[in-house]
C-alpha cells in the first residue's frame, strides 16, 4: 500500500491537528533530554548521543504531540534531498513514522525520501513507496530488581561456571578489586586502556576492530557524558572492563574486554556478569548488548531485537528519479545479509578466508601492524 503527500493530508489530522506537530531549528524544544528517554530508552535516541556523535550543525527536532504530550521526537538533518533521521535502536510505531514522513514532504519540497537508519517498527505495509531491511540488531536483557535475582535467573551451568571462575580469581589474587567510575569522574586514559584491551584480543583471532582513534575519542566524550566504566585489576593492574552508558533505567554496553593472560578465569564472561550486576545496582532494568552472534549474549539473558532501515519516498515518480539511491539501499541490503551469514557461520572457510584477506591487507597499510600495536585501528564492522 502506498500514498502520495496529498492522500496523507487527510490522515496526520486523524492522529492531531497540524498544531499539534511542530518543528525546532534553531531553538530545543523543552525537555527535549527527558522526553527523549521517556519516549525511547537508548542511548542512540538521546541527546548526549547526538551531541557527541551526529552532525548537529543544521539538525531540526521533529515533535509530535498527542493530548499535549509528545508521542514522538525525531533529530534529523536534509542533505542533497535526503532527510535522515539520527534517532536509532529505538521502537517506533508505524503510525508515527508515517505521520512524521507526510508532515517531512509537506514541509520541505526538496526532500525526495526519508531515511530511518535502524528502528523497530510494525512489519506491515506502510503508505508510501518504501525500501526496508534489517540493518542492525540488539540483544536486550531485562533485569530483575536485584543482582542476586539476576544471577539466580541464570542456566545452572552458566551460573556455576562464573561462580566458580570468580572464586579461583579472587583466591589466587588476593589483590583483585573491581572499580566504577562514572561520567565526569572517568578518566579518558582508563577509557583508552580497555579498548586496547579489546583490540588486543581482536587482533588475536586475526579479525578487524572496529574502533579507530576518531572512534575513541567519541566513546571518551561520550563517556564522560553519561557514562559508567567497571575496571577489574589485579595487583592495581587492568585485567579487565567495560564502557558502558546509562540512559534512564537503561544501559547500553559499548565495550567489554579482558586481559587474554587470564583466559583461564573465563574473565571475559566474568567483566560481563559483574558489568550487568553493577548495572542492576545502579538501577538498571534493561541493559542493551548490541549486535552481533556473540554466545555469552544469550547466556547472559539477552533477546534478540532486529533493528530496520526503512527508506520512504516521496512518490513512486520520485523513487525512480533516485534510482541510484534505490540501488544503494539495495546493495546495502545484500552487504547485510553477507554479514550475518559470517557472523552465523564464523568458523567456515569462507569467513575465515574474509577475514585473513583483510588482515593481511590491513597489515599492508603504511602505519600500521598486524600485531594490534597500532593507535588506529582499521575500520570493521559494528558490534551494534
Amino acid at each position: 500500500m502506498s500514498s502520495t503527500v496529498a492522500d496523507l493530508e487527510t490522515f496526520v489530522p486523524a492522529h492531531g491537528s497540524d498544531a499539534a506537530v511542530s518543528c525546532h531549528a534553531n531553538d530545543a524544544p523543552p525537555c527535549l533530554e527527558d522526553d527523549l528517554v521517556r519516549l525511547y530508552g537508548h542511548v542512540h535516541s538521546s541527546l548526549p548521543f547526538f551531541e557527541t556523535s551526529r552532525p548537529m550543525a543544521g539538525a531540526r527536532v521533529y515533535v509530535a504531540r498527542d493530548g499535549g504530550r509528545p508521542s514522538a521526537i525525531f533529530v534529523f538533518a536534509i542533505r542533497r534531498g535526503e532527510l535522515t533521521v539520527f534517532n536509532e535502536m529505538a521502537r517506533v510505531s508505524r503510525t508515527e513514522i508515517e505521520r512524521f514522513a507526510a508532515h517531512a514532504f509537506r514541509e520541505f519540497p526538496e526532500v525526495a525520501l526519508v531515511r530511518f537508519p535502524a528502528v523497530e517498527t510494525d512489519r506491515g505495509a506502510l503508505r508510501f513507496p518504501t525500501q526496508r531491511y534489517d540493518a542492525k540488531e540488539d540483544w536486550v536483557a531485562d533485569l530483575p530488581p536485584t543482582p542476586e535475582a539476576y544471577t539466580a535467573s541464570l542456566s545452572k551451568k552458566t551460573r556455576d561456571t562464573i561462580k566458580s571462575h570468580l572464586r579461583k580469581l579472587q583466591r589466587e589474587h588476593p589483590s583483585f578489586t573491581v572499580e566504577v567510575q562514572r561520567a565526569e569522574q572517568i578518566c579518558p586514559t582508563l577509557v583508552r586502556d580497555i579498548i586496547a584491551l579489546s583490540r588486543a584480543n581482536i587482533f588475536a583471532k586475526k579479525k578487524m576492530f572496529g574502533i579507530d582513534e576518531a572512534e575513541a575519542d567519541r566513546i571518551v566524550r561520550l563517556s564522560r557524558r553519561i557514562g559508567v566504566v567497571v575496571a577489574l585489576r589485579i595487583d592495581g593492574r587492568l585485567c579487565g572492563g567495560s564502557v558502558n552508558y546509562a540512559v534512564g533505567d537503561r544501559w547500553l554496553g559499548e565495550v567489554i574486554a579482558h586481559d587474554a593472560a587470564f583466559n583461564r578465569y573465563s574473565l571475559g564472561s566474568v567483566v560481563c556478569h559483574l558489568t550487568l550486576c553493577e548495572s542492576i545496582a545502579r538501577g538498571a532494568r534493561k541493559f542493551h548488548m548490541g549486535g552481533g552472534r556473540n554466545p555469552y549474549k544469550a547466556k547472559a539473558g539477552g533477546i534478540r531485537h532486529d533493528m530496520e532501515c526503512l527508506v520512504l519516498y516521496r512518490s513512486y515518480p520520485h523513487l525512480a528519479l533516485n534510482a541510484h539511491k534505490a540501488a544503494r539501499v539495495g546493495v546495502e541490503r545484500v552487504m547485510r545479509r553477507a554479514k550475518v551469514w559470517m557472523l552465523e557461520h564464523d568458523r567456515s572457510v569462507l569467513t575465515r578466508a574474509v577475514f585473513n584477506t583483510l588482515h593481511i591487507l590491513r597489515s599492508l597499510v603504511p602505519g600500521r601492524r598486524a600485531d594490534g600495536d597500532d593507535t588506529r585501528p582499521a575500520e570493521a564492522p559494528s558490534t551494534r
